[in-house]
């Protein structure tokens, strides 16, 4: 999708990481967040619109409202962040053009087990991980822009 500079998964959404580092790196003007939870949160939208520069724009949607958001095309370098890879199979199932993934973070809690360094993942979320590359999916690990990304599929059991 043109305009889409960044798809990351991070579960800690906007961060330090993601506001420094990754936003300038790829030039973005414009955050877009998918997910449910967070999107029925007020008060989690409140501290996320407060966490992020007031030059760039921030969406945050449920899935069906993602879907509807992408499909109007982006007209600004936007940077998508989703908190597990079950959303993008959604948002890729009903049209969302996703070329490649960016697994930034994913941390350790109950039924997740260490995939990669500090990135975790259930049996499920490795299955939605082989979803995604089966739909040529280029998914990868790369925590910051100066780490050299990391294939996902060697370390999916």
């Amino acid at each position: 999708m043109q305009n889409l500079v960044l798809t990351r998964i991070d579960d800690r959404l906007i961060h330090g990481q993601v506001m420094t580092a990754w936003i300038k790196n790829r030039n973005a003007s414009q955050v877009v967040i998918v997910d449910d939870d967070t999107a029925n949160d007020e008060y989690m939208i409140e501290v996320l619109e407060m966490a992020i520069p007031e030059e760039i724009a921030i969406g945050i949607f449920t899935r069906e409202e993602g879907v509807q958001f992408f499909s109007h095309g982006l007209d600004a370098p936007t940077i998508l962040l989703v908190k597990g890879p079950e959303v993008l199979n959604y948002l890729i199932d009903h049209g969302v053009k996703i070329d490649e993934v960016d697994v930034g973070g994913m941390g350790t809690r109950e039924n997740r087990s260490v995939l990669y360094k500090n990135i975790s993942t259930s049996e499920e979320e490795n299955q939605e991980f082989n979803d995604l590359l089966n739909k040529n999916v280029n998914v990868f690990i790369q925590v910051m822009p100066q780490d050299k990304p990391v294939g996902i599929e060697k370390y999916l059991k």
